[in-house]
Order: C-alpha cells, then structure tokens, then sequence
C-alpha cells in the first residue's frame, strides 16, 4: 500500500520523471498562449511543479540598483584593490542582502529549469502577474476527446491569467 507517498510514478525511473517536468515546464513557460496539453496524470503533478517554481520567483526582492553601487570591490589588471571613482559608492548592507537572495532564489529556480532565458523570463514577466494571488497559478482541464493512437485522456494545463 502506498500510505503516505506523494507524487505520482508515471512508469518511469526518478531521473526520467525530472527530465519529464523539466520539459514540461519549459514547453509550458514558452508557448505563446501559456497552454499545453498533455495527458491527466502529467498535467496533475505538473501543477504542483509550476506552482513551486514561480511561488519561488515571486519570493525574489525586487532589485533596482542605483547608478554607482557596486556590490564587489573594483580590481584592477592585476588583482589589485583600486579605489571607488567618484559617483561611486559600495552596496550598503540591505542592498547586498537583496542581491543576495535574489541571486540565490534565481539559481534554485535555474537548478530546475536549466535555461537561463526561462528563469529570467519567470522572474521578470511570469512572476510579477501573480504578485497578488496567493496561489493556484495553473489550472488544468480535462479535454472530451481523448488521443487517437491509444485513447488516453488528455488535458489542458494552462497559467492563470
């Protein structure tokens, strides 16, 4: 019995599953209309893996860096520490624990997608949408016509507008 295991197996190993909602994911965050269709049990569990991703992207801090701040020290040629030119200043300690875990948001997000243009594509379009819902960011609904070659019942996953 299967108590308390979540998730579906879909007849494949857990690298092939990964592979399948990574793919998933890309092809949804990619369409022009932010729709695909796929079959019931995929489009369920790929729910639930989209809203994970963009409930991420949404915690990122929105970061607008004023002209001047640098977050790194500048170097010249040979590694040395050179001083500021005038107009700039080092990040203050707020600006940098920003950076910080926006950065570290992004690269959970990149860990899955693998496609930077995606992660900046849900950071910067995607997630804003959703800034005010606290949830539920996909819906998925079952098609009445099912697919020809084996019959199965396919439905639609789209992003909520």
């Amino acid at each position: 019995m299967r108590h308390q295991k979540a998730g579906r197996k879909l007849n494949r190993n857990s690298s092939h599953r990964v592979a399948l909602f990574r793919n998933l994911a890309k092809s949804l965050l990619l369409s022009e209309n932010g729709r695909i269709v796929t079959t019931i049990p995929k489009a369920k569990e790929l729910a639930g893996y989209m809203d994970s991703l963009i409930t991420t992207a949404k915690k990122a801090p929105t970061l607008t860096v004023p002209e001047g701040v640098r977050f790194t020290k500048p170097k010249d040629k040979k590694g040395q520490v050179r001083p500021l030119k005038e107009g700039e200043r080092m990040a203050t300690p707020e600006e940098l624990a920003a950076y910080a875990q926006r950065n570290h948001l992004r690269r959970l997000v990149l860990r899955d997608l693998h496609d930077p243009k995606l992660v900046k594509k849900l950071f910067e379009e995607i997630a804003p949408r959703y800034a005010d819902r606290p949830g539920g960011y996909t819906r998925v609904l079952k098609l009445a016509e099912r697919r020809r070659g084996d019959g199965t019942q396919l439905a639609v996953v789209e992003l909520v507008k």
